[in-house]
């Protein structure tokens, strides 16, 4: 079992996440809010409460934008382009 650990290449060998990469989305978004309003933020004092704030509307939107591609690409570009086979 270590020597399969110390053969694993992150970048060649990524780890199947393939059945939970949606839960990836929640720390993605945490870390990006993070570091944006650590920059952007003029006073601590709002920092927690902004960075909380933008991670929900990360998540949120990224959400929104699944479902709207979801909807385009399983109802309306049949509509458009009717496959005839």
């Amino acid at each position: 079992m270590i020597a399969l650990l110390l053969a694993w290449r992150p970048f060649l060998d990524p780890l199947d996440a393939h059945d939970v990469w949606y839960l990836l989305l929640i720390p993605l978004a945490l870390g990006i809010s993070w570091s944006y309003k650590a920059v952007r933020v003029r006073s601590l004092d709002e920092f927690w409460r902004q960075m909380l704030a933008m991670t929900i509307q990360t998540i949120v939107a990224m959400i929104a934008l699944g479902l709207a591609v979801f909807i385009f690409v399983e109802h309306l570009v049949p509509m458009i382009l009717p496959i005839r086979m």
